[in-house]
């Protein structure tokens, strides 16, 4: 299956055990970095902290250089947690399994 955020797009096995194993990695980690941001920061301080963990999740996750081929220079908060729910739904989409089990009868 092929996972697409704006121009970016990859094609991923989303029922692969290593690949879920390694996302499920990737999304612990930016769930830690994001439970530790100060929240007595400013604004612009705190975006920047979630953009580095969606940052590095997804060069975590897709390999080094992904974060700036999906983002560019950007730093917005609103894509980088686009991007972040849009493969997380990706990766828990489990409609084919689902159709492949009903369709011998299980």
């Amino acid at each position: 299956m092929k996972f697409t955020y704006g121009d970016f797009s990859r094609e991923v096995d989303n029922m692969d055990v290593a690949v879920v194993k390694l996302y499920e990695r990737q999304l612990e980690d930016f769930y830690k970095r994001v439970a530790t941001i100060d929240m007595k920061k400013s604004a612009s301080g705190i975006y920047a902290d979630i953009c580095q963990a969606g940052e590095a999740m997804m060069n975590g996750f897709f390999g080094e250089g992904t974060a700036k081929e999906m983002f560019g220079e950007s730093q917005s908060v609103r894509k980088v947690m686009e991007a972040v729910c849009g493969l997380n739904g990706f990766m828990n989409d489990v409609k084919g399994v689902v159709d492949s089990m009903r369709a011998i009868g299980a």
